[in-house]
C-alpha cells in the first residue's frame, strides 16, 4: 500500500509534481490559497482536497510543501493550525521552497519534537 501524501502549493512547479504523483498512483490530498484551474485538474484525476494545512496533515504520511517565500513556509508549518502540531508521528515533511538554511533547520528542530521527519 502506498502512503498518503499531501501536497501544499499547486502553483507553476506544484501543480505538476502533484500530478505526476497522482498519475503515478498515489493517494493525494491537496491544499492550496485558491482553488483554481490546477486544484480542479488535480481533483477530477482523484486528489482529495483539504481545506487546510491542518486537515491535510491529520491524513498524510507524507507532506510536501513548495511555497512562494519563507514566511508562507513559516505560516503553513508552525502555529496551531500547522503542519508540525497536526501531522501523525512518523510523518515526513518535506519542504521544496526556496528558503533559508535558518528557517530549514528550526523546523527541522520542532519537527523532530514531536516525532515527525522533516527534510529541505
Amino acid at each position: 500500500m502506498k502512503p498518503r501524501i499531501g501536497f501544499i502549493g499547486l502553483g507553476i512547479m506544484g501543480a505538476p509534481m502533484a500530478g505526476h504523483l497522482l498519475a503515478a498512483g498515489y493517494p493525494l490530498t491537496i491544499a492550496n490559497r485558491s482553488r483554481g484551474a490546477a486544484v480542479a485538474a488535480l481533483v477530477a484525476g482523484g486528489a482529495a482536497w483539504a481545506e487546510s494545512p491542518a486537515s491535510l496533515a491529520a491524513q498524510s504520511d507524507i507532506i510536501i510543501t513548495i511555497l512562494g517565500f519563507p514566511a508562507d513556509v513559516e505560516a503553513v508549518w508552525r502555529g496551531g493550525d500547522g503542519l508540525i502540531a497536526n501531522a501523525k508521528p512518523g510523518t515526513l515533511l518535506i519542504d521544496m521552497t526556496t528558503s533559508s538554511p535558518g528557517l530549514a533547520q528550526l523546523l527541522a528542530r520542532e519537527a523532530a519534537a514531536h516525532g515527525l521527519g522533516a527534510l529541505d
